[in-house]
């Protein structure tokens, strides 16, 4: 993410799915200065321990209507009858951006709908980063006019930038793993990932 995003001091930075991925990522915004770091999800859990994190502002797309808490100038100036959760997500950074959008987005579960969020909520100029990925086959619609004014850009790990930030006590890796199995318990742990019930990442030890 670091590479791709090119993380500056005051940019505004959402994360789309918050899980050991995304926390990761709301970290290494913090890290390089981001003021407004957003961090969307579907479970109160995973947004609250995204605090702990960096996040500055919190979206649960399963109860949240954005829609309502837009100013009406800045309905006037974006007219929309979408009721869509990819339109109040928008809307939604609209409002916590001052009406601008996201200046990265970072999309980190690899699902059609949040890869249109990601690309959605960013300004123009901005930059959509795909980390998340999908399953073999999956498509994402992208509205082509938002892809010609934004950047998008596909992350690649930094391992060497992320060990020093380790090293220096910047990234909380104490923090980041909120579960831990033993070797046997290997496929529970898969289970509990599938089934959404790990916040942030988990260690499966083999000694």
């Amino acid at each position: 993410m670091a590479h791709a995003a090119q993380v500056r001091p005051g940019d505004s930075v959402a994360v789309i799915g918050v899980g050991g991925v995304g926390s990761s990522c709301l970290q290494i915004a913090r890290a390089f200065g981001a003021s407004d770091i957003i961090a969307v999800d579907v479970q109160d859990e995973k947004l609250e321990k995204a605090k702990t994190f960096g996040a500055t502002a919190t979206i649960n797309l399963k109860i949240e209507d954005p829609i309502e808490r837009i100013k009406l100038n800045e309905m006037q100036k974006f007219p929309t009858h979408d009721e869509s959760a990819t339109t109040k997500a928008f809307w939604l950074y609209l409002e916590i951006t001052g009406g601008r959008g996201a200046d990265i987005a970072v999309e980190a579960l690899g699902k059609p709908l949040t890869f249109s969020q990601c690309t959605q909520s960013v300004r123009d100029g901005g930059k959509a980063v795909m980390i998340g990925l999908a399953q073999a086959g999956a498509i994402g619609e992208i509205d082509i006019n938002r892809l010609v004014r934004r950047k998008v850009g596909r992350a690649r790990q930094d391992l060497p930038k992320l060990v020093k930030l380790a090293e220096s006590g910047i990234f909380n890796l104490a923090d980041a793993v909120t579960r831990k199995y033993g070797f046997e318990e290997a496929g529970k742990a898969f289970q509990d990932l599938n089934q959404g019930k790990i916040v942030s990442r988990a260690v499966v030890e083999i000694m």
